[in-house]
């Protein structure tokens, strides 16, 4: 699991935020966070050393959503899990904080317009 917490934070991080530091924080908050499950604002805001108030004030600032930057986050750490072919959709589901399979796959398809399975079919 070591190696897929590097590749995630790698991730992560690759997205380029216009200098804002505020943003990387968040996003890698929100990835450590979905270890545990579905991210809580109260919890990434603890994290962050700030209150929930001030978190979504930040966010708002930003003209974004808490749930925004989470399913950004899940998307593109979805993306990299599904090139990895030793990890099954059951388990990627799992890692993004998912409870059940259907939800991770009904997010994806909402994300991508396609069903994870398919997408790493496509890939192969």
């Amino acid at each position: 699991m070591a190696v897929l917490d590097e590749q995630a934070q790698a991730v992560v991080a690759s997205k380029p935020a216009p200098g804002d530091p505020f943003y990387n924080r968040l996003r890698e908050q929100i990835r450590i966070a979905l270890r545990q499950g579905p991210p809580k604002l109260e919890d990434v805001a603890a994290a962050l050393h700030m209150s929930p108030r001030t978190l979504q004030r930040r966010l708002r600032e930003r003209d974004m959503s808490f749930q925004a930057v989470v399913d950004e986050v899940r998307h593109r750490l979805a993306l990299m899990y599904l090139d990895r072919s030793e990890l099954s959709v059951g388990e990627i589901a799992f890692l993004l904080g998912y409870s059940e399979l259907r939800a991770f796959a009904r997010a994806f398809r909402r994300w991508t317009g396609t069903s994870p399975s398919e997408l790493r079919e496509c890939k192969r």
